[in-house]
């Protein structure tokens, strides 16, 4: 785990921690099948765009998308943790299904009491444009349910 994918894990635990939740552990599992769709969103597709849940069961995703001039774009994954987190001040604690899932629907997935392992990876288009793929185990935002 390179230290911005440690950092990025500690952003999202530090918000767990102060909820309550259980800390996430980094797995290989998730990172290496969020590597696989990085790379695809960066060679192939060119915006953002979930896998289908049949290309990851039992995953839930996070998806960011930066870019620098002149790249390289630094800490991707420290950027990407902490822009799913910042949606927690949209969050007033509804249960999936109600109000807006995409003002906080990365936060809720990051934040979800069930899943315990994620991975992080991505991938920079020929623009260099940076693709993060945030995958997690099992998968949260679940209809009619809560995070915490």
């Amino acid at each position: 785990m390179t230290p911005d994918q440690q950092q990025a894990l500690d952003i999202q635990n530090k918000g767990r921690a102060n909820k309550g939740i259980k800390p996430l552990q980094w797995d290989g599992d998730p990172h290496n099948k969020a590597q696989v769709w990085a790379i695809h969103l960066a060679n192939n597709v060119g915006h953002m765009q979930h896998s289908t849940s049949a290309e990851r069961p039992d995953q839930g995703e996070n998806l960011f998308w930066g870019w620098a001039s002149p790249g390289p774009y630094k800490d991707p994954y420290t950027h990407a943790a902490q822009s799913w987190m910042n949606e927690g001040a949209k969050y007033h604690g509804e249960a999936i299904g109600q109000g807006n899932l995409s003002d906080w629907g990365h936060y809720t997935q990051c934040m979800w009491h069930s899943t315990t392992k994620m991975g992080m990876a991505m991938a920079t288009d020929s623009k260099g444009g940076v693709y993060v793929v945030g995958r997690y185990e099992p998968a949260g935002n679940w209809a009619g349910q809560k995070p915490y």
